[in-house]
């Protein structure tokens, strides 16, 4: 159980950063950064990755993003919170922080899937949300939660890791 946990956990800090070719660390305090060979995103120019952090999940805990493709979370006209599983609150988690741009266009569907690419078989955990109908008129911060239940590490370091944030060609037509 502590092997899924860690592997799981390991998945949700695909966003972590980049590191500089070498295996990135998430650990309290100050977000972490960087780029290399091994870890890396791919976004649109307009949902773009900011951080990532262990967090505690918010009191009310968030709603989970939808799992499926034809039935996105909607995001809402301000900032706001998400978790990527069902999640407790006050659990220890993985929150990484997003910003949508003003040049997001209105009503488009987002594929968000992180990828761990751990020594194990790679785990993937793919979301969906759609922009608003109408355009943000200043940058907005979303926080995607995931819970990493009663495990509460100091810190995990990951191999590889990707996320891959793709807009989808209209409703429920993700790549």
């Amino acid at each position: 159980m502590l092997a899924v946990t860690f592997a799981t956990l390991a998945l949700v800090v695909t966003i972590v950063g980049w590191t500089q070719a070498a295996p990135a660390t998430v650990g309290p305090g100050t977000t972490e950064q960087g780029q290399g060979a091994d870890v890396g995103e791919k976004t649109t120019a307009y949902w773009l990755w900011e951080g990532a952090q262990l967090w505690h999940i918010p009191n009310p805990a968030p709603t989970v993003l939808s799992t499926t493709a034809t039935v996105p979370t909607l995001l809402p006209a301000l900032s706001g919170s998400f978790s990527i599983n069902s999640a407790t609150a006050t659990n220890t988690s993985v929150r990484w922080t997003f910003e949508e741009t003003t040049a997001a266009p209105t009503s488009t569907e987002l594929e968000l899937r992180f990828t761990d690419g751990l020594t194990r078989t790679a785990v993937v955990i793919t979301v969906y949300l759609e922009t608003r109908t109408t355009a943000p008129t200043a940058p907005l911060a979303y926080f995607l939660y995931w819970d990493a239940g009663a495990f509460a590490p100091t810190g995990i370091t990951v191999q590889t890791m990707q996320v891959t944030v793709q807009a989808c060609t209209s409703l429920g037509h993700c790549p």
